[in-house]
């Protein structure tokens, strides 16, 4: 458990110091100084950056990969179907409108 404890607070102390580095560089006066800290701090970070990469890959990736490529094939249909909607909808509303022009000018009723 304390070791658990220990890695909990290790990684919310890695956490308030990017965010706070975040927040400082947004500071013209303070860019210099978080830039220096910066340097400093993606030697130690880019390890935990690459065990997460690699956990994500090993872990995640495999289990989402066949459901995204479902989802995937059924989004680019729904996305052509919405597609072909509007579009349509778009020549309706040309069609209304230059019937509606039509029809003032010649004093007839369009429907």
């Amino acid at each position: 458990m304390k070791d658990n404890n220990g890695r909990f607070t290790q990684n919310i102390v890695i956490i308030a110091t990017v965010l706070a580095v975040v927040f400082l560089s947004q500071n013209a006066s303070f860019r210099p100084i978080t830039k220096q800290f910066y340097i400093k701090a993606e030697k130690q970070i880019t390890p935990y950056w690459v065990k997460t990469d690699t956990w994500f890959k090993v872990n995640v990736y495999p289990r989402v990969a066949s459901e995204v490529q479902k989802r995937g094939a059924t989004a680019t249909q729904q996305i052509a179907t919405q597609k072909n909607n509007v579009v349509q909808n778009i020549w309706q509303g040309i069609k209304q409108y230059i019937a509606n022009i039509f029809s003032k000018i010649s004093g007839t009723q369009v429907k």
